[in-house]
């Protein structure tokens, strides 16, 4: 996924520094759009809902709880503070338009009660436009609408997301036994969830040592993390995930790009060349899946031994709804257990289908290239009548959840990027008969634990199988110190 990107990941932590974003003011003016929603409902941590609504010059709540609730505004490009209301009942509505600059952005924060703390939910967006509140259009909400459309409640899709997979061991007894003691006395998952998460959020702590080292090799698993005590997005994600499946509750990892200023969230428009660069959670809860980003609610920060930084716990971006989280996050991978059913062509002679279970058929001849985002699949299988030749620049890229591939004996080039960032993948079997390793074609695979490049081989491009820490490489000795410019060698290299 390329979370390595440490810069991107740093300036998250602007959020993080006190209750209230701070971000710089951008110089100039954009204009903004208002949403195609009017309304949305906000889960609360204990389960109850809020409905918040954007008519004319109002905000209007609605709601079962018998809560109290404390609205905020605060002016996103500044941070500074508008006005507080404070609202109770089943129905309550403030006019907010008489408070707003037109064109420009605000928070809504929602502070309320719930598990003997005060918690906020932060990162709802609205503006005015024309003397009327609306609900701003980000950038995001349109494209995360449709990479989340994976994300299903069915009881067989529900169950894959309580399984233990690649960094996410919610099998183990270190990590059941420490979800056991966070969630003992707990009336129910939504209680649950939410001790879990303060528990990642709260305890935990963001590693910035790690996140500065470009060489990375850290282990990201929840199991790791757990004995840490520290990491970055990946690995709080990871953790979140886990102590939630050992509680039989289903949660997904998600990847993609955290907009980490006020600039980023309103000027930035990510392309289809953009790399995730952020990694976060999210949770099945009353039958609807909610986002959490625990790294953007971290509230420790190490910088080395000894240095340690801490502020007040937030809660702004726990149980999210899509509307709201989309504004300064792009959902690139759901990362769900379940195979996505699709088909098509991944080249100009040669097609590929997508099974429920999770298995990509592939036939054809010539070079291959999966579609961007098509990386539903666990296993692949090559037809054995094909004659595929080329696995093709970043064929499968980022393909997360395979672990396994056999190579057919056709293929002769591996291009550049081909298998980069499969990150679950532990074994590839390359033929005799191949000639050529793109560079960085292995890159980032951090599970991998066996290659044999083949005699046959005649070129091996830089950083092939750098960044793969668990790697025993076996390679002719004709390729010499293959590592020798590489941020982290292999464990093992074999010159035979």
């Amino acid at each position: 996924m390329f979370l390595k990107a440490a810069a991107s990941i740093i300036l998250s932590a602007s959020f993080l520094f006190g209750a209230v974003p701070s971000f710089p003011v951008i110089q100039g003016k954009a204009y903004f759009e208002a949403a195609s929603f009017d309304t949305y409902d906000i889960w609360l941590a204990d389960g109850d809902c809020l409905t918040m609504s954007a008519y004319d010059k109002w905000l209007f709540f609605d709601t079962s709880s018998d809560k109290e609730f404390t609205i905020t505004l605060y002016k996103a490009s500044s941070s500074r503070k508008i006005k507080s209301f404070t609202g109770s009942g089943s129905e309550f509505e403030f006019e907010v338009a008489s408070l707003l600059d037109e064109d420009e952005l605000y928070y809504v924060f929602i502070s309320y009660e719930a598990f003997g703390m005060t918690i906020t939910s932060g990162d709802h967006m609205i503006l005015c436009k024309g003397g009327k509140v609306y609900f701003w259009d980000s950038t995001n909400y349109e494209y995360n609408r449709d990479t989340t459309s994976e994300m299903w409640v069915d009881e067989q899709s529900l169950y894959e997301c309580t399984q233990p997979q690649n960094d996410v061991e919610s099998d183990d007894p270190v990590i059941i036994s420490y979800s056991n003691q966070i969630c003992d006395g707990a009336k129910d998952d939504w209680e649950k969830v939410f001790r879990i998460y303060m528990y990642v959020s709260g305890e935990m702590a963001y590693d910035y040592v790690e996140a500065g080292d470009d060489a990375g090799g850290y282990q990201d698993g929840a199991i790791a993390v757990m004995r840490d005590g520290k990491g970055i997005c990946e690995g709080f994600a990871n953790t979140f995930v886990a102590l939630c499946r050992a509680q039989g509750i289903p949660a997904v990892v998600e990847f993609g790009i955290g907009f980490a200023s006020y600039d980023e969230i309103t000027t930035r428009t990510p392309t289809n060349s953009d790399y995730a660069d952020h990694a976060w959670a999210a949770v099945c809860l009353g039958e609807k899946w909610h986002f959490v980003d625990p790294t953007y609610d971290m509230s420790h920060f190490y910088e080395g031994p000894g240095m340690i930084t801490s502020y007040d716990p937030t809660t702004l971006y726990y149980l999210l709804p899509l509307e709201a989280f989309s504004n300064d996050h792009r959902i690139m991978d759901a990362d769900t257990m379940h195979g996505i059913v699709s088909a098509g062509y991944c080249g100009d002679n040669a097609t590929f289908e997508i099974t429920r279970n999770g298995i990509c058929y592939i036939k054809g001849e010539g070079a291959i290239k999966m579609p961007p985002g098509v990386n539903g699949f666990s296993k692949v299988v090559f037809d054995p009548d094909s004659n595929i030749t080329v696995i093709d620049t970043e064929c499968f890229c980022d393909c997360d959840l395979i672990t396994v591939v056999i190579l057919p004996d056709t293929v002769k080039r591996i291009e550049s990027l081909a298998f980069n960032t499969c990150e679950d993948l532990e074994y590839v079997y390359l033929p005799e008969g191949l000639e050529y390793i793109g560079q960085e074609a292995f890159e980032c695979c951090d599970e991998l634990s066996f290659v044999r490049v083949p005699d046959s081989c005649n070129t091996v491009e830089a950083w092939a199988f750098d960044l793969d820490p668990r790697l025993y490489l076996s390679i002719p000795s004709k390729f010499g110190n293959v590592d020798s410019d590489y941020d982290l060698r292999p464990m093992y290299i074999e010159y035979r």
